[in-house]
């Protein structure tokens, strides 16, 4: 890892931490890998084979729930979906924080490099009127997190993390992953 860069291990375990009970939206591949690599639990909604919908995923789950949501994001993904930002600036949970892992790379589909190096993720965030912070580091994600636990409104937080490739992966049972989640959020 260089110095400029956060531990995306560290950074999703910190989350869990920090929000216990949080419902976890996680992109596919790269996202949802770290994610049963730290904990494997219930209320993980592993999203397998649907890049670009992470975040509309999690913003329903917000929409539906009081419980507080997270999006673990990846650039990639939110490349094919920047309208969503204008959906989470205009309706504004305030339960839903959503992280977006820039390694400026398609991850899970071989390392290419995509356009994050060209985007500000969090400008353009900011411009739809959702509220922004962009950290490399874990300790400035930790604290960026909290802070956005905090807050009364959506939060994104976008961080640069060190491309990885975990050897673990989330169940791959999709009807499963659903109603895994479903009786975690029904069961109170």
């Amino acid at each position: 890892m260089t110095d400029d860069r956060a531990d995306q291990f560290a950074c999703t375990a910190a989350v869990l931490e920090t929000t216990p009970d949080v419902v976890a939206v996680s992109n596919l591949g790269v996202a949802s890998y770290v994610l049963a690599a730290v904990e494997d639990r219930a209320r993980n909604f592993y999203e397998w084979g649907s890049m670009g919908v992470t975040t509309p995923t999690g913003l329903g789950l917000a929409l539906a729930v009081d419980d507080p949501v997270v999006v673990f994001e990846g650039d990639g993904s939110l490349l094919m979906s920047l309208g969503v930002l204008s959906t989470l600036g205009a309706v504004d949970p305030s339960n839903l924080t959503v992280v977006v892992w820039d390694n400026a790379i398609y991850g899970t589909t071989g390392g290419q490099s995509n356009h994050s190096l060209n985007t500000d993720f969090a400008g353009v965030a900011e411009s739809c009127g959702v509220s922004s912070t962009h950290v490399r580091t874990d300790e400035a994600f930790e604290d960026a997190y909290q802070e956005a636990t905090e807050t009364d409104r959506t939060e994104l937080i976008v961080c640069d993390v060190e491309p990885v490739d975990p050897d673990s992966r989330p169940p791959f049972d999709f009807a499963h992953i659903k109603r895994r989640v479903r009786d975690a959020l029904t069961e109170k």
